[in-house]
């Protein structure tokens, strides 16, 4: 059984109940087909490993689109995109049977960001954006109609963590280009992003200030509770 470490619990089961995903497609990227490939596969069309997404890598020189990604491939520093599944080494699907693993990276001469976009449209009373994932290395980005989301973390889990980012009011009911980019690593390569359950939520998502003020208030209601206990 997974542990999770729980940050706003109320907040975050409401933002969830209330997501909503219309207009944009595979956003759990559970349409993958990937029969007739073996794991570690690098020529997989993108149209059956990640159907309705573009992929595309980019540096300082321009934008590169792929039409293939890897199966199961885990990168040791280069830049690459993947569809994984329960057979990839040393990592799982976050959620479901399948995740996309973004991996940014490359040579010192040749630094290469990961990404995968699509255009579709924003569901009618939208202001968050939801999603799972895990990262290591460079941090994500995130962009919808050209404007940057900045991202908060909701709720970390053992393998995962849940990430939330209030959207323009004004892109609801409008078509959209909603992108996940993954830059290579400052450091030692690659960066990492697995990502999974992208929704959009009718729900707005706390200031970081107010997460950890009732985090905090969280905690001592369990610390008081847990006193009382042990006196009773």
């Amino acid at each position: 059984m997974k542990k999770t470490i729980a940050i706003l619990p109320v907040v975050v089961l409401a933002l969830i109940q209330s997501a909503h995903s219309q207009g944009f497609i595979n956003l759990n990227f559970e349409s993958a087909n990937v029969s007739g490939y073996s794991p570690d596969s690098s020529d997989v069309p993108t149209t059956s490993a990640l159907p309705g997404w573009t992929v595309y890598y980019s540096n300082s020189s321009g934008t590169n689109a792929a039409t293939q990604v890897w199966y199961d491939g885990i990168s040791l520093g280069g830049a690459i995109i993947s569809i994984i599944d329960t057979n990839a080494p040393s990592f799982s699907p976050i959620q479901g049977k399948y995740s996309a693993f973004l991996f940014g990276g490359g040579t010192s001469e040749n630094l290469l960001s990961a990404s995968i976009s699509q255009t579709g449209l924003v569901p009618v009373g939208t202001q968050s954006l939801l999603f799972d994932a895990y990262v290591s290395g460079n941090s994500f980005n995130v962009m919808l109609g050209g404007q940057t989301i900045n991202m908060t973390p909701l709720q970390t889990f053992a393998n995962y963590t849940l990430y939330g980012g209030n959207i323009p009011s004004n892109f609801a009911g409008q078509s959209e280009l909603l992108s996940f980019t993954e830059p290579p690593a400052t450091g030692t390569q690659p960066s990492m992003f697995e990502l999974d359950n992208i929704q959009f939520s009718s729900s707005v998502v706390p200031e970081p200030s107010t997460l950890a003020l009732c985090a905090l208030g969280g905690l001592f209601l369990a610390w008081r509770n847990r006193r009382i206990c042990s006196k009773a």
